[in-house]
């Protein structure tokens, strides 16, 4: 595993309080993130810091929930297709009383991401922990994932499941839980950051502070050292233990859209040549194409086709090469 000391985490994470740095400096924590496999490449460990740092301005947020003291002003900039006439619409519905702010989320995130409508869930499933878990679905799925990853927790409501998420010790199980739902493993492997931001927020929302810190992150990360210890801690999870190598599934699921590039490919080669030097059938009678004369020769668009083919399965092959290289670089 890439082992994440306490004075790395300190510099990537410069104002979290020391109870969430001990929880990933642990080897307990360790463990959990390697049972996701985000510390087995500095690649992911880098994207997933950048992430929760973003989340939670660098675990500072109160309680490492969400805040929904809104303005008037903001909750329209927030929701402008919600609330075109601005501010002023957001007060007439909501008015100015202690606690719109509490209606405003209600009704905003009522009736999507399992909340049900005209209940409080809305304002009870907003973000929590270092992912800033949303939604009443969000949260029993934490629930549900944490009932294998720490067994010892039980069943957990998706209420009751708050408390845990936003405890500074339970973070690395926090944010393990998250990266294994949203399955970002392979994301993270092929496509980076962006790829990454796209299922953690449903768009691209903070973009460029996420880069800022991914940028503080990459070298820090690069100096840290591949440890047995935390394989040691790993073991004793349930679950299959982390392998020294990227297996192959990790591989195939990196290289997916090359390989299927390439396959397309060599079929585009196959299918001109197999077409263009054919004949055609016509009401029951063989017909001769227009290569008959040179029966098998393909005509210059098969050749053409054929061109293309193999430079799809060449740049394909050297890509797929290349990936394969770095995920078993950055591999711990």
């Amino acid at each position: 595993m890439i082992e994440l000391n306490a004075s790395a985490l300190r510099q990537i994470l410069p104002r979290a309080p020391q109870g969430v740095v001990d929880a990933f400096a642990s080897s307990e924590g360790q463990a959990l993130l390697a049972r996701a496999g985000i510390n087995h490449t500095r690649t992911r460990l880098s994207i997933a810091f950048s992430q929760v740092e973003h989340e939670t301005a660098g675990f500072t947020i109160k309680n490492l929930t969400e805040s929904i003291a809104y303005t008037a002003e903001g909750a329209a900039r927030v929701w402008p297709s919600r609330f075109p006439g601005g501010a002023a619409q957001v007060r007439a519905k909501y008015g100015t009383a202690p606690g719109w702010q509490k209606k405003l989320v209600d009704d905003v995130y009522g009736n999507r991401m399992g909340n049900r409508p005209y209940t409080s869930d809305g304002s009870t499933f907003i973000g929590h922990g270092g992912p800033q878990w949303t939604g009443r679905d969000g949260h029993e799925a934490l629930a549900r994932i944490l009932k294998d990853l720490v067994p010892a927790i039980g069943n957990l409501s998706a209420e009751q499941v708050i408390d845990y998420a936003i405890n500074y010790a339970n973070q690395p199980a926090v944010l393990a839980a998250f990266w294994i739902w949203k399955n970002l493993n392979p994301v993270a492997d092929a496509g980076g950051l962006r790829a990454v931001t796209k299922p953690w927020n449903g768009g691209y929302i903070g973009m460029a502070d996420r880069e800022v810190m991914l940028a503080g992150n990459d070298p820090i990360i690069a100096r840290l050292n591949n440890v047995d210890r935390v394989m040691t801690e790993a073991k004793k999870l349930p679950g299959a233990p982390p392998t020294p190598k990227p297996p192959q599934d990790v591989i195939d699921a990196t290289t997916e859209k090359e390989r299927k590039a390439r396959k397309g490919g060599a079929g585009a080669g196959v299918g001109g040549g197999v077409n263009e030097g054919g004949k055609t059938i016509q009401s029951g009678t063989e017909q001769p194409s227009k290569s008959d004369s040179l029966p098998f020769l393909p005509s210059p668009v098969a050749y053409g086709l054929i061109a293309v083919g193999v430079v799809v399965v060449i740049v394909a092959t050297i890509m797929i090469a290349r990936k394969r290289a770095a995920v078993i670089k950055n591999w711990f």
